[in-house]
């Protein structure tokens, strides 16, 4: 039904929130809004429970909501309490509240706390088409929902989170297709939730960064309190611009919870431009494969506290479209059962900030370094300290030509033991040929260059 037809004016000057409350009340669950800007001042609360299967529909885009109160410019509310198993579903909430659609309508925010879309207890809300800007959060999940799809949509230049899942349990959920970027507070957030069965795929997630914050993530799991597990990131371009304590991804484990946050497969993304890239703590079962990695400014990938990570068959480099220093330094510090495997290090730029090392290994055990390169190595190529059952076989590692700064190859210290150091390349730096001590394990088969 046309809201119109409820006595909304959709003229950019009028209240219409009483009549599209009314609309939301009385209509048939199909509202069409014209061409126009619906002013709001209150949320459009929506109990499917009461008001039954409702799409919204803003005519391909040509409509416009404009929230100048605070809080959700739509709020969607469902009574769903349990899983997504068939089983666990009452019959009303099929009746009633399955699958809430929003679509092709733009959501403006005019107060500084104004949200663009809350949903809670809600089964299958479906957004597509959905332009959210100037908000505070774009779409906020809380409480509890199931089989969530956000496609192809736009949460663009918002002051908090673009999508916000805010101490929710919720499982099953797809983002596709999707602008989120220059949202302050991050584009994608999860704290203090349950989160299974995620896949963020084929999306622009970019400069979502504060300049003025003492942090920023474009892709933030906070698992301190609450885990996410079960999921992809992949086929996305997250980049930003160097910010205090930025990162593209960060995952943030609790240390007396090894399962916290993992099972996560970060694939095939190009990732970049951002004081860390990749950030990674106390997370256990991610697989990072496929990407193209690029300006991490200070490094490139930190692996802290973790266990049971895979990084193969990525490349880390710089962008030469973008001017200024790099560092893509890769770190993995107090982990174990790590593989990095098929690596390509190449640094071509000078460095952010002083780095002993192109890839740091301290306090870890059961380590595989292997198959990859390390191009221009920074001072050292692969430094070891304090690990044990750690090995580095069939890589090249060597510093860039005439770099009178490039020392070594490997460098090995502290408590390091049960080293094997086998059938690699290594090229020559000032400190001479590296040899390693017999009680630290074993060398053959390398080629000095």
């Amino acid at each position: 039904m046309n809201v119109k037809d409820f006595g909304a004016r959709g003229d950019g000057a009028t209240d219409d929130t009483a009549a599209l409350s009314h609309a939301i009340q009385r209509g048939d669950g199909h509202l069409v809004f014209p061409r126009g800007d619906y002013l709001i001042s209150r949320p459009l609360h929506i109990p499917l429970q009461l008001h039954g299967r409702i799409a919204i529909d803003g005519s391909g885009g040509t409509a416009r909501l404009i929230m100048t109160g605070p809080g959700p410019a739509l709020h969607l509310a469902g009574t769903h309490r349990r899983t997504a198993d068939p089983s666990h579903f009452a019959e009303a909430e099929w009746q009633r509240e399955r699958m809430p659609t929003i679509a092709n309508i733009e959501i403006l925010g005019r107060h500084v706390e104004a949200d663009g879309v809350r949903i809670d207890g809600v089964m299958q809300p479906t957004l597509c088409g959905v332009l959210i800007r100037r908000c505070r959060h774009g779409i906020h999940l809380s409480n509890r929902d199931r089989n969530v799809v956000l496609d192809s949509c736009h949460v663009y230049n918002n002051s908090g989170v673009g999508v916000f899942f805010d101490r929710v349990n919720l499982h099953q959920t797809n983002i596709h297709g999707c602008h989120i970027s220059y949202n302050l507070q991050g584009g994608i957030k999860i704290a203090g939730s349950e989160i299974r069965n995620l896949q963020i795929t084929g999306n622009d997630i970019e400069y979502n960064y504060n300049l003025k914050a003492p942090e920023s993530a474009d892709v933030l799991f906070d698992c301190r309190d609450g885990t996410v597990r079960e999921g992809t990131i992949v086929s996305n371009t997250i980049q930003a611009v160097r910010s205090p304590g930025g990162a593209n991804i960060r995952f943030l484990g609790a240390k007396d919870h090894p399962n916290a946050v993992g099972l996560f497969a970060i694939t095939g993304n190009l990732l970049g431009s951002q004081t860390r890239v990749l950030d990674l703590h106390a997370c256990r079962g991610v697989t990072i494969t496929g990407n193209s990695i690029y300006s991490g400014y200070e490094q490139a990938v930190w692996i802290e506290d973790s266990e049971h990570v895979v990084v193969g068959s990525n490349t880390i480099d710089h962008n030469p479209e973008y001017r200024g220093t790099s560092t893509d330094q890769v770190v993995l510090r107090n982990s174990r059962n790590v593989n990095l495997t098929g690596l390509t290090l190449q640094h071509t730029r000078e460095a952010t900030q002083p780095v002993t090392t192109s890839v740091e290994v301290t306090g870890c055990e059961n380590v595989n370094i292997t198959g990859c390169q390390i191009v221009n190595a920074r001072v050292r190529g692969i430094s070891v300290a304090d690990s044990s059952v750690v090995r580095i076989a069939d890589c090249t590692i060597r510093g860039k030509e005439g770099d009178k700064s490039y020392r070594a190859p490997l460098a090995v210290t502290g408590r390091s033991r049960q080293l094997m150091i086998v059938n690699n390349f290594l090229g020559r730096g000032s400190d001479g040929a590296f040899k390693m001590p017999a009680e630290m394990g074993t060398m053959a088969g390398n080629i000095e260059l």
